[in-house]
């Protein structure tokens, strides 16, 4: 299992303080947004809020690998079950132990991304968090070169 992403395009308009970032992923492409919050005007960056759009775009992408493994899923789930309901089972069989397989591999895929949403989510809530004590020491800074 591989994260296939590459950033293909990155705005930020100065007239709305809209950030909006591409991804080109192996599932197409995914937009993430970020808007200027109001109190950021003085030391707008294209970098932080591109990066936030990015950091979107990213979780967007994940969620929908998420999805897809689960409409894989959904029917070995059914195969498997149905399988073990007949009188002919047996656990050993090599086509039973691929099933079994791929169910762990989805299982694993979709327990991983979402660990990673999880992580990219608090990951940006904190850098939202933490952005306003950011932008007051630079504010300092650039009052004291002044």
């Amino acid at each position: 299992m591989k994260i296939h992403m590459k950033t293909i395009g990155s705005e930020y308009d100065e007239q709305t303080g809209l950030s909006t970032v591409t991804l080109a992923t192996d599932l197409g492409l995914f937009d993430g947004f970020a808007q200027l919050h109001p109190d950021d005007k003085e030391i707008a960056s294209h970098y932080a809020g591109c990066r936030y759009a990015e950091m979107r775009a990213g979780i967007k992408y994940m969620k929908a690998k998420i999805r897809v493994a689960k409409y894989k899923l959904e029917p070995l789930y059914k195969i498997y079950n149905e399988l073990k309901q007949q009188k002919s089972y047996d656990e050993n069989n090599k086509g039973i132990k691929l099933l079994q397989k791929e169910i762990y591999i989805l299982e694993d895929e979709i327990k991983t991304f979402t660990n990673h949403v999880e992580t990219l989510t608090t990951r940006l809530n904190e850098a939202i968090k933490n952005r306003p004590e950011l932008v007051e020491r630079m504010v300092n800074k650039k009052q004291d070169n002044e």
